[in-house]
């Protein structure tokens, strides 16, 4: 039976039908961006306090939009993860760690809503004293419209916080949302990937790579990106080779040296995450090969239908911390809820015919290109297991795997080349009713 239980809701099957889109996301944080160097710092000061002055350093980040509706295209609401031909993959904790730098520990966002989003940054601001906090109905989020302003050689603590609370706002909304998909992309998809121009030792030791996210603001070259449209994204990501996808792009030498912390626990941590009205899970355990485990068949998914109708509008002066209390033990129980597994040697990749991926095609959707038909309502259904070879058994599954296959080079600059087209793939449609689609 499959787990895409929302596929008549998903994107997929408007893509089937023909409709293409192009989500092009509002980016707020431009000035944010631009002006971080002249940023007031009193503003500064509290903005890293809360765990968010690397964000400021993300100046000139690649904003690819056919990018990321590629990726929205295979994003399962159902599972929280994406998923590719070779299997699952999604944005952990570890993504935000060290692409963006941010703290993953702690306590949760949570608290009494009042109307707005200001008791949100309270939250990150704690150190605020209560007696000082702007209080949500009485300026409304009026101060975001003059916020940006110069601010007074003679404000006062109120004033400053709320600067810093429309930054962090700012940041949040429409920096960080958008982009960690592109960034995190970047690291694992070889194939779509541009390419970096190599640290320096000293410019390692500056902190110039780190958080890992600062790497593609530099000077990028596109050398081998054979797409621009999502059409031609969509072809790339049906056809990626296992040499194509890294599992565990944080290994790799050239990019360990960059790293400068030492990743918490918690990002393998299988947990809800929580922001007042939002719960959302930390599906760790369907992505082990993203931590160097041995991917085995997950347990079904939290069916989360019903929070993800909850929002803070008409919800004025709800309690959510007991709103939300069996999930906030769940997440400061976070220790106990860790993945473990057998490690993996190579990259971690699995024939079609291994105990997992035989699991993963029966139950989900690989590819997403559509064919070619005269009939309005004939599109594309994936490759059953009785199609794929089974003529290799699980007992030699480890030694005759894609695992085998080194790790990538570190990069290095190469001239300009034509991208070259990949044939397209031939495939089998099994008949209607597959278990897919049920």
């Amino acid at each position: 039976m499959s787990i895409l239980r929302l596929q008549e809701k998903h994107v997929t099957k408007y893509v089937w039908e023909g409709n293409e889109r192009l989500l092009r996301p509002r980016r707020h944080a431009s000035w944010v961006l631009k002006h971080e160097d002249i940023l007031d710092q009193r503003v500064k000061r509290l903005i890293d306090h809360s765990g968010f002055g690397h964000l400021l350093k993300f100046k000139h980040i690649d904003f690819n939009h056919v990018l990321i509706t590629a990726l929205v295209e295979r994003w399962r609401t159902e599972t929280h993860t994406f998923h590719f031909p070779l299997g699952e993959t999604t944005i952990t904790l570890e993504d935000v760690e060290l692409i963006l730098g941010l703290p993953i520990d702690g306590q949760v966002v949570t608290g009494i809503t009042s109307g707005d989003l200001v008791s949100l940054c309270d939250q990150l601001l704690g150190f605020i004293p209560p007696s000082t906090a702007i209080k949500g109905n009485a300026i409304k989020l009026s101060w975001l419209n003059n916020t940006f302003q110069e601010l007074p050689h003679n404000a006062t603590d109120d004033v400053i916080a709320q600067h810093a609370r429309a930054h962090i706002l700012t940041l949040i909304g429409s920096l960080l949302m958008p982009d960690s998909s592109g960034s995190k992309a970047w690291e694992r998809l070889t194939c779509i990937s541009p390419q970096l121009q190599p640290l320096t030792d000293e410019e390692v030791q500056q902190g110039v790579g780190f958080p890992l996210g600062k790497r593609w603001t530099r000077r990028m070259h596109r050398t081998h990106i054979g797409g621009t449209t999502v059409p031609q994204i969509r072809a790339i990501f049906d056809g990626i080779k296992a040499k194509e996808f890294l599992w565990t792009p944080y290994r790799v030498e050239y990019v360990r040296r960059l790293i400068t912390i030492e990743v918490s626990p918690t990002a393998r941590a299988v947990v809800p995450l929580i922001c007042f009205a939002a719960v959302e899970f930390h599906q760790v355990d369907r992505v082990m090969r993203q931590f160097g485990f041995r991917q085995s068949i997950p347990s079904d998914p939290f069916n989360l239908d019903q929070l993800h109708k909850e929002d803070m509008r008409g919800r004025t002066d709800r309690y959510w911390p007991q709103y939300h209390v069996a999930w906030i033990a769940m997440w400061n129980d976070r220790r106990n809820h860790l993945i473990h597994g057998n490690q993996f040697n190579g990259n971690g990749h699995l024939h079609d015919n291994s105990t997992y991926m035989q699991w993963y095609i029966n139950h989900t959707i690989r590819y997403i290109m559509p064919i070619q038909s005269s009939s309005d309502d004939d599109y594309y259904r994936p490759t059953m297991p009785s199609q794929v070879s089974a003529n290799q058994s699980d007992d030699n599954e480890i030694e005759r795997t894609d695992d085998d296959i080194p790790p990538l080079p570190p990069p290095t600059l190469r001239s300009e080349q034509q991208p070259q087209g990949r044939p397209r793939r031939q495939r089998r449609r099994p008949s209607c009713g597959t278990a897919s689609h049920r």
